[in-house]
């Protein structure tokens, strides 16, 4: 099965199931390995430069105000791939190309793929996505194993905090500061 994933903590939870054989295309902010061994078919046109947080917004801010995405689709390569499943997310515009602009690029492919939005809004959403992910790719009891050792992971750090009396503490991500920006997007860990 070709697939491709549109956003990085997916390409994160295909290598760390062990079902990479099944990638064929990434964006180009998923993690190295798959940047060193897959084809990057999402671009941004931000990619490669460094703006302050205010140039960014003013960016971001300008591309909504004219209905353009900050991000964009190698179609040559897509046409080249034609993947049978894109992971795509709708949860924000900002952080990664969201599922209506890859409807877009994917229209003038022959056959159409399918096209499977990630976008959790919390913890619990997170882990059904590994679920979600190994099961389109036919691979469902991997997920199993990669949810045992998230567990396990999570198991030993709160532990950790019990044994030493440590209050949990919430935190704030951000996608910029000037202005603050939240993120909209889930933040793989």
């Amino acid at each position: 099965m070709k697939t491709c994933s549109f956003i990085p903590a997916v390409t994160r939870m295909i290598y760390d199931m062990g079902l990479q054989h099944h990638l064929r295309g990434v964006t180009f902010e998923c993690p190295a390995e798959a940047l060193r061994e897959k084809p990057r078919l999402v671009r941004c046109v931000l990619e490669g430069k460094h703006y302050s947080s205010s140039e960014i917004d003013k960016i971001f801010s300008a591309s909504k105000a004219q209905g353009k995405s900050l991000y964009y689709v190698d179609e040559e390569l897509l046409q080249q791939i034609q993947p049978d499943i894109i992971f795509t997310q709708d949860v924000c515009e900002v952080c990664q190309i969201d599922t209506q602009c890859t409807a877009t690029a994917v229209a003038k492919l022959k056959q159409q793929p399918a096209l499977i939005s990630i976008s959790p809004q919390n913890l619990e959403d997170v882990f059904s996505a590994a679920i979600t992910i190994a099961s389109v790719l036919g691979e469902e009891e991997k997920a199993y194993g990669y949810l045992a050792s998230l567990k396990a992971r999570t198991d030993t750090i709160l532990e950790r905090l019990r044994i030493h009396r440590m209050p949990l503490k919430r935190v704030s991500l951000l996608e910029w500061i000037e202005p603050i920006y939240n993120c909209g997007h889930w933040i793989p860990f």
